[in-house]
């Protein structure tokens, strides 16, 4: 994990009044700067940021990001709101270009999870809903500082203090295991956390599997065995793919679950115990339950503590957290490293770009291939599988394309067009302002600033939308 990790708020240097709580996050998960690495920026809606926060080596605005980075311009980018769900990112006539989503830009909008690249700084925005859930450091089994890491860590946290069953809901590959890992470890239980896959246990075996046996019970079974339940007892039982399990088991599982008793097969008794239930699933529970597949009162037992894990793609500010986890690294003295130090700017940003469809068993194998390319330069982009390559298809940085976007950018901050021909495109695009704004390429507020300067009142616009 970083451990140079910081959370800062950019407010203005005029103003020293407490910030209200950041609407957005900016995650720096790669820069050349060691002040900034690492670190997580809150970025407030009011003040001088509805103006825009500049990003470069030496930012003039009020509200700014100074990274020393000889890759990055004076005035390279600047962030601004746009709305309550997205942010403007504007290109400030940058050398190396303002990238997002590995594509060069000039002007953006963007939302949650979007991930930009600035020089050698690799960024990743984070839409802040408030929720307030924070109950400790990440840890190994669930790492991650965004507001999901937090508000999953709560979650489970809160879980932890009763003995209620849980059910961790996700795509494959999203840490069920590792949250039912931590699940255990808060719950303070002294018991094992005992595992059971309800997909690879016969369905005649289930029974003997679950509850155990007696000796004789059935044929092949020479001895008695507690069975699984019984060995997790005043510890953890976790229920791997419970929607894959048939009827008639989910009906013995229920009466478990609400008897808190056990009887071996071939047993004459029933045995209290003291389990405390997880189970997890890929599946879409309570669409089964609508196609008859799954019990409404099973997933009823699971009401209180249904816990869903997101999938990697809406959580890309986390990723390499999951990364350090997952295959820590250590520099030639044995210190902890982090993967961004070691991987290329345009590597970080195509890994943050995958969408990850197996999640964490896909990154762990990725971060073991990439392993083997580890030297003593930076890993590019090229030893990336074929497969994450097409996906992000990034475009790269150079001189061409430094010159082009240069071009570009003082051609769309040229003049206002000529009044008659701003009025013949409102024409012809019956007054629709979005449309006009993609025409040249700009904003629809600069639009309304064309409107304004050529003295375009609402009357007139009217007309256009009326066809007049």
């Amino acid at each position: 994990m970083q451990a140079d990790l910081t959370d800062r708020v950019l407010h203005s240097r005029a103003d020293a009044a407490p910030v209200a709580p950041a609407a957005w996050r900016l995650h720096v998960i790669a820069s050349p700067d060691p002040k900034w690495r690492g670190a997580i920026l809150k970025m407030t809606h009011d003040g001088p940021f509805a103006d825009g926060t500049q990003i470069g080596r030496v930012p003039d605005a009020a509200t700014s990001l100074r990274i020393d980075d000889s890759t990055l311009s004076r005035r390279h980018a600047s962030i601004a709101k746009a709305s309550e769900d997205l942010l403007r990112v504007t290109d400030l006539g940058s050398s190396n270009g303002t990238f997002f989503a590995g594509q060069r830009i000039q002007e953006a909008l963007v939302g949650h999870a979007a991930v930009l690249r600035l020089g050698a700084n690799v960024l990743v925005l984070e839409r802040d809903t408030g929720l307030q859930a924070a109950h400790g450091e990440p840890t190994a089994d669930l790492p991650g500082r965004s507001e999901r890491a937090r508000v999953l860590r709560g979650a489970l946290a809160d879980a932890a203090q009763d003995s209620l069953p849980v059910l961790l809901q996700g795509e494959t590959g999203t840490g069920k295991e590792h949250a039912a890992h931590e699940l255990h470890a808060r719950s303070g239980r002294k018991g094992k956390l005992v595992r059971v896959n309800a997909t690879a246990i016969p369905e005649s075996l289930f029974e003997a599997e679950l509850f155990g046996h007696v000796a004789g019970a059935f044929t092949g079974a020479l001895a008695a065995r507690p069975g699984r339940v019984r060995e997790a007892q005043n510890g953890t039982l976790v229920l791997d793919e419970i929607g894959e399990l048939p009827l008639h088991l989910q009906a013995k599982l229920l009466r478990l679950l609400e008897e808190r008793t056990v009887r071996a097969v071939g047993g004459v008794k029933d045995e209290p115990i003291d389990v405390r239930f997880c189970a997890s699933t890929n599946a879409d529970l309570p669409a089964r339950v609508q196609d008859g597949r799954f019990r409404r009162d099973l997933l009823a037992r699971f009401h209180t503590h249904a816990i869903a894990l997101p999938p990697l793609r809406v959580r890309r500010m986390d990723l390499f957290h999951f990364a350090d986890a997952l295959l820590p690294l250590r520099d030639a003295a044995g210190e902890p490293q982090s993967w961004p130090t070691v991987l290329h700017e345009e590597t970080v940003e195509a890994l943050l770009l995958y969408d990850w469809p197996d999640n964490l068993r896909e990154l762990g194998a990725t971060l073991v291939h990439l392993r083997r390319h580890i030297g003593a330069q930076p890993v590019p982009r090229s030893v990336l599988s074929a497969s994450i390559l097409r996906h992000v298809q990034l475009a790269k940085p150079s001189e061409e394309t430094a010159r082009l976007g240069a071009a570009r950018q003082a051609q769309e901050h040229a003049e206002a067009p000529d009044p008659a021909a701003l009025r013949l495109a409102l024409q012809e695009e019956r007054g629709v302002l979005e449309n006009v704004a993609r025409r040249y390429g700009r904003h629809r507020k600069q639009v309304y600033r064309w409107l304004e300067q050529a003295g375009i009142g609402d009357a007139e616009l009217q007309h256009y939308r009326d066809g007049v």
